[in-house]
């Protein structure tokens, strides 16, 4: 009985190693390229060719929406629809801030890569649906 108990551990133990082992698919992709929106970003920005008066101002405007967030954040007394509504407020102004600090061309730039990164996604979307 014992033996019998020790081969069917011994059985789970080599056929769970072997299925650890499999590989993924090829068409699959690491976590670092799956996960890289802070990499767009300034990839974004580099590609903007920003002026070093805009870099300045894009920073300054960052900090500050940082320290709004988390003002927002440290509020205790607040419902969640109320933080989510507050939260969205400060991304339209965000986004408007920036906005104003980009030229013409940056700015029909930034939709361009906007376009191109949608197309992407639903390229992305078919893929996982075919499959």
């Amino acid at each position: 009985m014992k033996k019998l108990l020790a081969l069917s551990f011994a059985a789970v133990i080599i056929s769970s190693a072997a299925f650890a082992q499999t590989e993924r698919p090829v068409d699959s992709k690491p976590r670092t390229e799956r996960h890289k929106g802070r990499h767009d970003k300034d990839k974004m920005m580099k590609e903007l060719n920003l002026t070093t008066e805009q870099k300045v101002q894009m920073k300054a405007q960052h900090q500050e929406m940082k320290a709004k967030r988390e003002a927002l954040k440290a509020q205790d007394n607040i419902t969640v629809k109320e933080m989510r509504e507050k939260q969205e407020a400060l991304k339209a102004e965000q986004k408007s801030k920036m906005e104003s600090i980009l030229n013409d061309e940056q700015k029909a730039k930034v939709a361009e890569m906007k376009k191109q990164k949608q197309s992407q996604k639903g390229d992305r979307k078919m893929n996982k649906t075919t499959k």
